[in-house]
């Protein structure tokens, strides 16, 4: 995966020739919500909520977004957002996951893997110093997977899917160079819903170098036969954006 990145940057900074581009840099601290699951969807298995009967820590998580301006009106992005986290506990209830059993009282280890891949196109406004500044359209690649194991058992469900989502960016200019911006993507049906939004302070230091920090929310899941897994997370981002 890093190899098709490397190849994936060293791509568009030849586009840059022809047109902008520049990249984003993210980090900060993931707060889990909410992480409810049932897997398979039925009247067999178990609800089990990762975040209230199991231990999810806080992690440090990271993310990298390219984009590629080929006209000031139209921007084609490229996202990479890792997630995993590791959560653990006891559980006075038998739970029934993927066909397996994992008998009250013992530990039980949980992985919760969500790997984000995006594809964006958005139609940049004329005016980007006004409200509204920018819509658009995603397809967003998850690779996904929840192990549970204890002592003597693991059981594992990947999931792994194209989403589309609707994208946007709104903002609201304090001066000249610091912006008030919310912007992401989402979308819901009657089966499942995906939402990733933030809500930053932007400091452009020059026309090259622009940081921000603020809050990102990250929520969504799925609810069908195969599975039931709805979650909720909260970030505290700082990140860079340098242009090319």
């Amino acid at each position: 995966m890093k190899r098709y990145l490397i190849i994936v940057i060293m791509y568009l900074a030849g586009l840059s020739l022809f047109g902008q581009f520049s990249m984003d840099l993210e980090t900060g601290l993931n707060f889990s919500g909410y992480n409810d699951l049932r897997i398979p969807n039925d009247a067999v298995s178990s609800d089990l909520s990762l975040s209230e009967e199991l231990d999810s820590p806080v992690v440090w998580t990271s993310r990298i977004n390219l984009h590629y301006r080929p006209h000031t009106r139209h921007e084609f992005s490229l996202l990479y957002a890792p997630l995993t986290i590791n959560a653990k506990g006891t559980v006075d209830r038998d739970i029934r996951y993927q066909g397996e059993t994992f008998s009250a009282g013992d530990e039980i280890e949980a992985k919760y893997r969500f790997d984000s891949y995006r594809m964006q196109y958005l139609y940049r406004f004329p005016n980007q110093r006004g409200i509204v500044r920018a819509l658009g359209v995603s397809l967003k690649l998850r690779d996904a997977e929840i192990t549970l194991e204890n002592s003597s058992t693991k059981a594992s469900k990947p999931n792994t899917g194209v989403v589309p989502l609707i994208g946007f960016e709104f903002g609201y200019a304090f001066r000249e160079d610091l912006d008030l911006v919310m912007k992401g993507e989402a979308l819901a049906s009657p089966y499942g819903r995906a939402e990733d939004v933030i809500l930053a302070l932007d400091y452009r230091i020059n026309d090259d170098y622009s940081l921000y920090g603020g809050y990102r929310i990250l929520e969504g899941g799925a609810d069908n036969d195969e599975v039931y897994t709805f979650s909720l997370f909260h970030y505290a981002m700082i990140g860079a954006r340098i242009r090319f």
